[in-house]
């Protein structure tokens, strides 16, 4: 799927209308946005396969992800957009996305712009699974 071809709908170029509904990715693909407009994203080291972080992006987050290529999120707690791992300094590229069957949710696979940088996932409470025998 191309991500630098989107078409910009409204005034502010943020997709469709605010709040639910679709935001246009590109010419063939739709993401569906939940009544808060906001829409799950999974992060996915492209290397390793290991799932990296689960977040939300508005069509703010969308849009700016689009245009840069790099992974911003809307941070709900805090109402403002965040590029990820600006806390820790460093930048993700992302190499590929993905929709759900549903378009309901995102999987983007990325590439950390710092090749010293082992990125680390935010999954990292293991329960263990019991098993009966």
């Amino acid at each position: 799927m191309s991500f630098l071809r989107k078409k910009k709908h409204g005034s502010n170029g943020h997709g469709a209308r605010q709040g639910s509904g679709e935001f246009v990715l590109d010419d063939e693909h739709q993401v569906v946005l939940n009544s808060r407009g906001l829409v799950p994203v999974v992060l996915q080291d492209i290397i390793s396969d290991e799932v990296l972080h689960l977040g939300y992006m508005d069509r703010w987050a969308l849009n700016s992800t689009l245009e840069e290529k790099t992974v911003y999120y809307y941070r709900r707690s805090s109402g403002r957009l965040e590029k990820f791992g600006e806390k820790k300094g460093l930048e993700y590229e992302v190499k590929s996305i993905k929709l759900d069957r549903s378009r309901r949710s995102i999987l983007m696979r990325v590439l950390s712009r710092d090749e010293s940088t082992v990125i680390e996932s935010s999954f990292i409470h293991e329960i263990e699974v019991l098993t009966e025998r």
